[in-house]
């Protein structure tokens, strides 16, 4: 009788041993499949996650050197007291801070020897040609009394007249920047500044197969940006310090007159090539002699603005 308990005894713990397994694993099956569930309902009901965006950075600038303004950008040729440094008639305000440096090698006889010696210098400068009229017969002026002067050119003039500019150059003349289209530069944005320039400076190497270190924004306007674009340019803005007002029809023994007074040593005479008053020059031509051979006789010696600016440097 024990041994039949003992047997049952036995059979029912191993029964109940067996149940008990059974239930464990259903339940660890159920809580795995609540898990899965609930990780499934997280997933659906969470927010679309925004893309990934790679931040770019700033790209390296480029290796090649910025351009950067001529050495002694910030001095200034700047018009004596008593002088008209500018043209008023329309609009134009004069700049304050034109550069007066220049690296560029002085002629025979100009260097800093000869200003020690006490030579006074001038430059004369003709604006907005060239043309087929007047500027040859300011060149026929300046050679017959061997004077080198210094143009202002105009890029449209010289896409039309590119032999003059030609002449100019060969006959030992310097050549300047005066713009495209002869516009006031202060009522453009920076990049029709640039354009203005940099188109004018193409026209010129296309003609002569070098640009120019000289730049002369028209009126004398000037400002800030203008400053920076012409420095950005590697020209140097020029002024002046006597205008003979040929530009306005002002006869010939009064441009001779503003010369006489207004002059002094190392200055800066501003005169035309073309334009004028009704298209006509002839004051400038008849006058020009009169204020070489007046300037002359008071022991000026005539330079380029290149000359006089690497002289004041």
């Amino acid at each position: 009788m024990r041994r039949k308990k003992l047997l049952r005894l036995t059979v029912v713990t191993l029964v109940m041993l067996l149940c008990l397994g059974i239930y464990s694993s259903e339940t660890a099956l159920l809580t795995d499949e609540r898990q899965m569930t609930v990780i499934a309902q997280d997933m659906s009901a969470a927010p679309d996650a925004p893309p990934v965006v790679m931040e770019k950075s700033e790209p390296a600038k480029d290796a090649v050197p910025v351009k950067k303004p001529p050495v002694g950008e910030t001095a200034a040729l700047k018009p004596d007291a008593g002088t008209t440094p500018v043209r008023t008639d329309q609009g134009g305000k004069a700049a304050e801070d034109p550069v007066k440096n220049a690296v560029h090698k002085p002629a025979d006889g100009q260097g800093p020897a000869a200003r020690k010696q006490g030579v006074k210098r001038v430059a004369l400068t003709f604006d907005d040609g060239p043309d087929k009229k007047y500027t040859p017969l300011i060149l026929d002026v300046l050679k017959k009394r061997e004077v080198k002067a210094t143009f202002f050119v105009v890029g449209i003039q010289v896409a039309k007249y590119g032999d003059v500019l030609k002449r100019i150059s060969e006959e030992g003349h310097a050549i300047g920047n005066h713009t495209w289209d002869h516009a006031d530069l202060t009522k453009r944005t920076a990049e029709q500044v640039a354009e203005q320039i940099d188109k004018t400076d193409t026209a010129i190497r296309k003609a002569l197969g070098t640009g120019t270190a000289l730049f002369r924004p028209p009126y004398g306007a000037a400002d800030e940006q203008v400053k920076t674009s012409s420095a950005a340019a590697h020209q140097h803005l020029v002024l002046w310090t006597v205008d003979t007002r040929d530009w306005a029809g002002t006869s010939s023994a009064e441009m001779l007159d503003k010369v006489k007074k207004q002059t002094k040593p190392d200055g800066i005479i501003l005169m035309h090539c073309f334009g004028g008053k009704n298209g006509k020059l002839d004051n400038t031509v008849e006058a020009l002699p009169q204020v070489i051979d007046y300037l002359k006789g008071e022991g000026y010696t005539f330079v380029t603005v290149n000359e006089l600016m690497a002289e004041q440097a």
